[in-house]
């Protein structure tokens, strides 16, 4: 009911009454309405408290309906036929009535009985669809087990964290669903109810007894969170994770419990059970050392932990499926060639590495103290660099040779179902590749440079062996070309990999087939499909960004990149430049997340306009300079514009001048450089493009 000043002729038409306190009213000035008198509505306190019985009688008939659902579920035009008929109320009526009452907004506050209804009733076919779509999509969180879940679901006990679990999962995999067009889809709700009803279900469950269900539900909206660039949610769920993974653990090894209650009536567990919380445990790792990359947060659940709690492997694929036959083997992880039904076990060991070498890049890698030593540098046998390494070639040479992108395909594991979990495994390793040997390239190169260690400060204080940078250089624009072809080659496959994980791959890669287009001597010409994959890569993004927002700020750092190194290596300039004259560019490179941060882009857009100080003579140089520019740009002979717009810029949409002149104005307010994976983000990144730019011509 209106309670705002409102005069009789709005509030007939049902219309907002715009006025300033005083008539007329906008709507009656514009229509010449005469008398005009702005009142407060009359209160009918007899009709107001009908219309409030007859709600309330209204909730009170929706509920006893669905506490009869189960025995006699109603249908409607779209929706899936019930899947069971068995199952009874998943709370009490009054348990029900009081949620109803507390719903006063019903547009404020997701539904939480009507999903619970949608999900009771989604047919079984639906359900294991779902479920195989994010097992596969997923590799990282393989940690459902088909036929316990099933059984539990289908259950009449069915517990409302199961309802949670599913929901997450649906919240997760919808997006990659929507992108099928199956049309056993269609009796789907949005993403985002699935997320918010999980949510609201895991607040309740959080602080309650420990159950795997409920550690399943947050990592998998851990990953949902992380997606969305909810980041600090993301790691907080992780968290919380985390914690009752541990608080089940301590019961299960306790001999003598805190709370020796908590047990009665758990069921037994098995080795079913026993296969499954395990591999909870390692998943819990693995979202940790995901959402702990690039920040100040230290690792809440290291290795170290994980031995000294003495956590067994994770089973196989087979194993997991059908049940181990021998008793779980502890830590150490086993060795040997592991082929692909014992991927997730080689995730484990693969995101250890990937940890370490995100820390050893944002403890400032080469630029930390004493890392320029020559007992550091990067090719002494020993050296931080050279440990890590060293390590990643291990764990690469312990899997089967067949899981060796590219002399074996994608086609090949897609036949075998695999194709999703193969690309995961060797995106992994040549990201971790690439991550560590462009620690020491050069950040701003000339059109004349070759493969060559760092030109800025602190240098290295001992000379690399002959052709060290060559392989280097190999090292780096081939693992970025490799990253793009597995890309490709699985969406050739039908089988795309959209987890945001494989989406910061594929951004990474991106931005080094730029640096090497533009500057091809830097890999001595080795890279001549260096264009090609860089167009699958951005392919792949525009793509990835209709599934997960996180892909906004890496599509935008790529642009300003492109920029960038367009007119650097065409018309030559910056020459004398830094990488901490760029030090927000070169920042954003190593972003796995992005934060608004819309005031202080603000605050140097306005600083822009202030020139860098230069000599007298510098500053003529750069005046003619920018004059001749000015002069190709009218005359449409503007190169690196034209190939900055195959990344969504053009005249239309951005003056490039402006943001030429804020990156260079940043070298006055950023002149001490930053670790690789600071918590301060970007500003370039937040540069508003608008809607519907492509990002390919």
């Amino acid at each position: 009911m209106r309670s705002s000043l409102s005069c009789d002729a709005c509030r007939r038409a049902k219309v907002k009454c715009a006025h300033d306190g005083e008539p007329p009213c906008s709507r009656c000035a514009k229509s010449k309405v005469p008398g005009c008198t702005l009142l407060r509505p009359r209160v009918d306190l007899e009709k107001a408290n009908r219309v409030r019985a007859k709600r309330k009688e209204e909730k009170r008939a929706a509920l006893a309906a669905a506490s009869q659902a189960t025995s006699a579920p109603e249908t409607s035009p779209g929706m899936p036929t019930p899947r069971s008929s068995h199952r009874t109320s998943l709370r009490t009526p009054q348990e029900e009535h009081d949620e109803a009452d507390g719903q006063d907004t019903e547009d404020a506050k997701l539904d939480l009985l009507r999903v619970d209804r949608h999900i009771g009733t989604l047919p079984n076919s639906t359900i294991l669809k779902s479920l195989n779509t994010f097992s596969n999509k997923f590799p990282e969180l393989a940690i459902l087990h088909l036929p316990t879940f099933m059984q539990e679901f289908e259950s009449p006990s069915c517990s409302r964290e199961s309802m949670a679990l599913l929901a997450a999962v649906l919240a997760v995999a919808r997006a990659q669903l929507a992108s099928q067009g199956a049309a056993w889809t269609e009796g789907l709700l949005s993403r985002e109810e699935y997320a918010t009803y999980a949510k609201e279900r895991l607040q309740v469950f959080m602080l309650k007894e420990p159950r795997v269900q409920v550690v399943q539900a947050l990592l998998i909206i851990t990953l949902h969170e992380w997606g969305t660039r909810d980041f600090h949610k993301a790691w907080v769920y992780c968290g919380i994770a985390i914690r009752i993974m541990q608080a089940l653990h301590s019961q299960r090894v306790s001999p003598y419990p805190l709370d020796p209650s908590s047990e009665r009536g758990r069921p037994a567990r098995n080795a079913v059970t026993a296969a499954i919380e395990t591999r909870a445990y390692w998943a819990c790792f693995l979202m940790d050392c995901m959402v702990n990359s690039g920040t100040y947060n230290p690792p809440m659940l290291p290795m170290s932990e994980m031995h000294k709690l003495k956590i067994p492997r994770p089973l196989s694929a087979v194993e997991f499926a059908f049940g181990p036959e021998l008793p779980s083997h502890t830590m150490p992880l086993a060795g040997g060639a592991l082929d692909i039904t014992q991927s997730f076990e080689i995730l484990v060991g693969g995101f250890e590495i990937w940890a370490k070498v995100m820390e050893f890049i944002f403890n400032d890698g080469r630029k930390a103290p004493g890392m320029c030593a020559p007992h550091n540098c990067p090719w002494v046998p020993g050296s931080p660099w050279m440990s890590s390494w060293s390590r990643l070639r291990s764990w690469r040479a312990d899997q089967h040779r067949n899981l060796h992108y590219p002399s074996t395909s994608v086609a090949v594991h897609m036949t075998l179902g695999y194709g999703e979990t193969f690309t995961y495994l060797n995106l992994l390793y040549y990201v971790s590749n690439l991550m560590l040997h462009r620690e020491y390239t050069p950040f701003l190169p000339t059109p004349e440079s070759v493969p060559q260690g760092p030109v800025d400060k602190p240098l290295l204080e001992a000379t690399a062996p002959n052709g060290w940078w060559e392989d280097n250089a190999a090292e780096i624009f081939g693992s970025a070309e490799n990253i793009a072809l597995l890309l490709h080659e699985a969406s050739e496959c039908g089988v795309p990999l959209m987890t945001p994980f494989a989406g910061f791959c594929a951004f990474s890669a991106c931005y080094v087939l730029v640096y090497v287009y533009r500057f091809p001597r830097m890999n001595l010409g080795r890279s001549p499909r260096a264009e090609e994959c860089m167009h699958m890569c951005m392919d792949y993004l525009h793509q990835f960004r209709n599934v997960w927002k996180i892909a906004d700020g890496w599509i935008k750092t790529l642009q300003y990149a492109s920029l960038l190194y367009g007119r650097a290596a065409t018309e030559g300039r910056y020459r004398g430049r830094t990488r901490a004259d760029f030090d927000n560019l070169h920042q954003s490179v190593h972003e796995f997340r992005v934060v608004d941060r819309s005031e202080q882009h603000l605050q140097e857009i306005d600083g822009a306009d202030r020139p860098v100080e230069q000599p007298d003579s510098s500053r003529r140089h750069l005046h003619q300079h920018q004059h001749h520019h000015q002069q190709q740009h009218h005359a449409g002979q503007n190169e690196p514009d034209r190939f900055a717009g195959s990344f969504g810029f053009d005249d239309q949409t951005m003056d490039t001048n402006m943001l030429l002149n804020q990156l260079m104005a940043e070298v006055s307010t950023n002149v001490d450089e930053q670790g690789a994976w600071s918590q301060w983000w970007p500003t370039m990144q937040e540069v508003e493009l608008p809607e519907g730019v492509p990002l390919l011509m």
